[in-house]
């Protein structure tokens, strides 16, 4: 083989070396690019949900809790928003009363993973049933990996509300139960809407006192915060149905 001919050859080897190893760094850049941007979203969206969580506070506090809250989201392809049925699910002896959605935004396991049941509770309480207390009634909670609806995440935050009883004296209670329902709107790719309804007033078994086990249970999968209280007289609940609007 000719001195050209070797030089030729060592030289072609040696591109090919160099672009594969380019090609490798632009990939390795690519991913921890991406990865960088998963969790800078899921800061920005962690704001936003607390936000939403103290302003929905305000509006079940309200002398007439009813109202319209909008918010700008965090558009982003390194995440997803929705809102997950059934999220929340409210039991009285063991017969499921009500059932809330859940406000979440996951991001793929190429992005950010953490295990399969971690649990961090970024704002709220983990005793998802407050008595007679002046704390948040909505919790924005950190979350690993889970596949909801068919979409597996590596992680992802949630905003969902808790129970709140109050004693009202006689062996009188009334529940206040925030029940979050999702509503798909393709127009609104760039907003977030909550319309809080009026609390509609329920004798539970009013006329018929009795001894009541509450349990409370949110969350997907192995990742799951339960509470539980009994109440022994009569019950009034007070559902507020809060519509939450999404593209």
């Amino acid at each position: 083989m000719s001195r050209g001919l070797s030089e030729t050859i060592s030289m072609v080897i040696m591109m090919g070396v160099v672009i594969a190893l380019g090609l490798i760094f632009y990939i390795i850049v690519g991913i921890n690019f991406g990865k960088a941007s998963a969790s800078v979203s899921v800061s920005q969206v962690e704001t936003l949900f607390d936000n939403i969580a103290t302003d929905l506070d305000s509006a079940l506090s309200s002398p007439i809790p009813s109202n319209v809250l909008s918010y700008p989201v965090f558009m982003t392809n390194y995440g997803t928003y929705n809102v997950v049925p059934s999220f929340c699910n409210l039991t009285i002896n063991g017969a499921t009363v009500y059932s809330s959605g859940g406000v979440i935004f996951g991001v793929s396991p190429s992005y950010g993973s953490m295990p399969s049941g971690y649990i961090n509770v970024l704002l709220g309480n983990k005793s998802l049933i407050a008595v007679n207390g002046s704390s948040n009634l909505f919790n924005v909670v950190f979350y690993g990996a889970s596949t909801i609806s068919g979409v597996t995440y590596g992680e992802f935050i949630a905003l969902y509300p808790r129970v709140a009883v109050f004693t009202m004296g006689g062996d009188q209670y009334e529940l206040m139960v925030p029940v979050l329902i999702g509503r798909f709107k393709p127009n609104l790719s760039n907003l977030i809407v909550f319309n809080v309804t009026y609390p509609i007033s329920i004798n539970y078994n009013y006329d018929n006192p009795g001894t009541y086990i509450i349990n409370y249970v949110c969350g997907i999968g192995n990742e799951v915060v339960s509470s539980g209280a009994v109440l022994s007289g009569k019950i009034e609940i007070l559902p507020v149905y809060i519509y939450v609007y999404y593209g």
